[in-house]
């Protein structure tokens, strides 16, 4: 799951391989007596850092995200340390632009339609496409995460409205449900907790919003806006400074190391970049510095994308898909 950041970046003739998954030796976590290690992914012709994203990563390092053929067309991508597929957009779709992934493989996406619409998706290996219902009264602007037992939480606009709110669609097949509460005007999602805590952003400032309860998040400064959901508090981050919050004691803590935050895992885990002028890719544990990501010489351009629970990172290194790992 968690937050990434996405561009766009191609096939003239698309071949769709089957994915194995990686039979991979546990990961050891960030603290252990292990070596981050760098692991090319596959790519087919014409594709590389220009046309492809990678937008997450499950438990056993296989990772996902969205491949751009030409134009404005994105279609599903996953990668193996074996094998790329390119995976057909369901019928009706024009472009399909993945968000997110949880431990599972499954991914979330925004899919625009031929007909000019926009659907939340997600896609589950082995089983494959699924729409997600659009609220009546709304339109879905965008899906932005989603936590390993499958609950998506997106963006929606009202119909009439100019301010946001959040969907929340849980892994049960019940209702969505809009979130707008009071005292958070314009509300956008910016990550789901594993027990549905959803942390949004507002007019009002930064809140957890737990089954209709909110809980509003200090002000630690104004350039700093939250970037992920931790098992005990949030991350917050800007591109000079980085700090965490933990909830059960209300301490703030500021990065040892300064860099920002493109995604953090559930045990605190984060990947970006150093403020260096290189943007140097990163790991923080907690906020520790842990490591700069190992690249191939010469590089310029490589960054973390999303990081799974189990620790493995997902993202390019120069022009190629990569996946980072400690062994």
């Amino acid at each position: 799951m968690h937050i990434k950041s996405l561009s766009c970046r191609a096939l003239v003739t698309v071949v769709a391989t089957t994915v194995v998954t990686a039979l991979l030796a546990p990961v050891a976590s960030a603290a252990a007596d292990c070596t981050w290690q760098r692991e090319s992914l596959p790519i087919l012709d014409g594709m590389s850092w220009s046309n492809i994203r990678t937008t997450g990563v499950d438990g056993q390092g296989n990772v996902s995200g969205f491949y751009s053929p030409g134009g404005d067309d994105r279609v599903l991508a996953r990668w193996t340390t074996s094998r790329v597929e390119i995976v057909p957009k369901p019928e009706g779709v024009a472009k399909f632009v993945t968000r997110t992934g949880n431990a599972s493989g499954v991914v979330g996406a925004i899919a625009d339609r031929s007909d000019g619409t926009s659907v939340a998706m997600t896609h589950t290996p082995g089983s494959g496409y699924r729409e997600l219902p659009t609220p009546a009264g709304y339109r879905v602007w965008g899906v932005e995460d989603i936590n390993n037992r499958g609950d998506v939480v997106g963006r929606v606009l009202p119909a009439g409205s100019h301010e946001w709110g959040a969907v929340l669609w849980r892994a049960d097949g019940s209702a969505p449900e809009v979130i707008m509460p009071a005292g958070a005007r314009s509300v956008t999602p910016v990550a789901l907790g594993e027990d549905g805590t959803v942390l949004i952003d507002s007019m009002d400032g930064n809140f957890l919003w737990r089954n209709g309860a909110l809980t509003k998040l200090p002000e630690v400064h104004y350039s700093l806006n939250p970037r992920g959901l931790t098992r005990d508090g949030v991350i917050f981050s800007s591109y000079e400074e980085s700090w965490k919050w933990t909830e059960a004691t209300g301490a703030l803590e500021k990065f040892a190391v300064n860099g920002y935050v493109e995604a953090v895992n559930d045990s605190g885990l984060a990947v970006g970049y150093l403020d260096d002028g290189n943007y140097t890719p990163v790991l923080w544990q907690g906020t520790e510095l842990v490591t700069r990501l190992p690249l191939s010489a010469g590089t310029y351009g490589s960054a973390g994308d999303a990081v799974s629970d189990s620790g493995f990172v997902a993202g390019v290194d120069a022009t190629l898909p990569v996946r980072w790992a400690c062994r």
